[in-house]
């Protein structure tokens, strides 16, 4: 199952790059952007699958999931600040998704690479601990 999770995470940011690249409209950012942010947290549904046969419930509890990962050596220690990512892909999420808030450009590519970022890692620790 956790590789469903971690195809289905790939499948959202490869749509938000498409969005981004390919629509000529002031709403392809936030709606790129919220793909992105679904990418990151579908990749840690991969992780807390995986290794603790769980995922989030609210989207908010997945931080908390992926220290609990750290905690229990699942993820190296050397990966306990992408909680950050996590957190900050939180904090976007409903300014992208419902309150309609300007998102430019710029604010794609950092959440982009974040989310490559994260997948990357993810898919390391997947494979790493098969």
């Amino acid at each position: 199952m956790e590789k469903s999770y971690f195809e289905q995470a790939k499948l959202w940011l490869e749509g938000a790059k498409y969005v981004a690249d390919n629509f000529d409209s002031k709403d392809r950012y936030p709606v790129a952007i919220a793909m992105s942010i679904h990418a990151i947290i579908k990749s840690n549904d991969a992780l807390t699958f995986k290794f603790m046969n769980v995922t989030a419930k609210r989207h908010d509890d997945a931080r908390r999931l992926y220290e609990d990962l750290i905690k229990r050596n699942f993820v190296k220690a050397e990966y306990s600040n992408y909680k950050q990512i996590i957190q900050d892909a939180i904090n976007e999420k409903a300014k992208a998704e419902y309150r309609i808030a300007y998102f430019s450009k710029n604010d794609f590519d950092e959440m982009k690479r974040k989310a490559e970022k994260f997948i990357k890692m993810v898919g390391g620790t997947i494979k790493q601990k098969a």
